[in-house]
């Protein structure tokens, strides 16, 4: 694959999710609900909720991003075994936030934004922007910090501070999504920007 085709690729990929907003949007308040819930559930019950609360966020995401995005993709994705490599890389990671499980379980939340901030670091080539390794650092070293700073209470304040970090990201995430549209608006007539896609607005 050429190299200008591998930028429309990234292109379609920035147009047709948004560079990532919805998955952001979503995660960002399964993050923050995790570490609400962590007040009221049993302390052993809590570290579930940072590993679980992905399972329903993942389809709420998917299905937004079907709605938002600038594009609708009608061919096959030549993208989608490299997103489903790094997405994978959380999978691979769980023993080792199993062995901090059993080691500290209140810190589990902070082991898991290091494995969630280290995941975010490929989609800087991706989406064609260094948020996402800014977000891969602020979430991964945040979160630390917090272990450190606070201790035990990190079960709650990591939720907080991820899903905050999340949420500004979305957003940073959209206004990115929004320029590379209009950029590809005033460089190419309307629906040229990409072979596989069609303009949904």
């Amino acid at each position: 694959m050429q190299s200008s085709e591998i930028d429309a690729v990234r292109q379609q990929a920035i147009l047709s999710s948004l560079a990532g907003f919805p998955f952001l949007l979503i995660y960002s308040f399964v993050w923050i609900a995790a570490g609400a819930l962590s007040y009221v559930v049993p302390s052993s019950f809590a570290p579930w909720l940072y590993l679980l609360g992905g399972v329903p966020a993942a389809p709420l995401a998917i299905a937004l991003e079907r709605r938002v995005g600038y594009i609708r993709i009608t061919g096959p994705d030549p993208l989608l075994p490299l997103t489903l490599q790094i997405l994978f890389v959380q999978i691979v990671a769980i023993p080792a936030v199993m062995i901090v499980w059993s080691l500290a379980p209140n810190y589990v939340p902070v082991a898991f934004a290091a494995v969630v901030g280290g995941h975010f670091l490929p989609f800087q080539w991706v989406y064609r922007t260094p948020l996402y390794g800014v977000l891969g650092v602020v979430v991964a070293g945040g979160a630390y910090l917090i272990g450190a700073l606070f201790g035990q209470k990190s079960i709650h304040y990591t939720g907080f501070f991820v899903g905050a970090v999340l949420l500004a990201g979305a957003f940073l995430a959209r206004s990115h999504a929004k320029a590379t549209w209009l950029a590809s608006q005033h460089a190419a007539p309307q629906g040229d920007a990409t072979d596989a896609a069609s303009p949904r607005r």
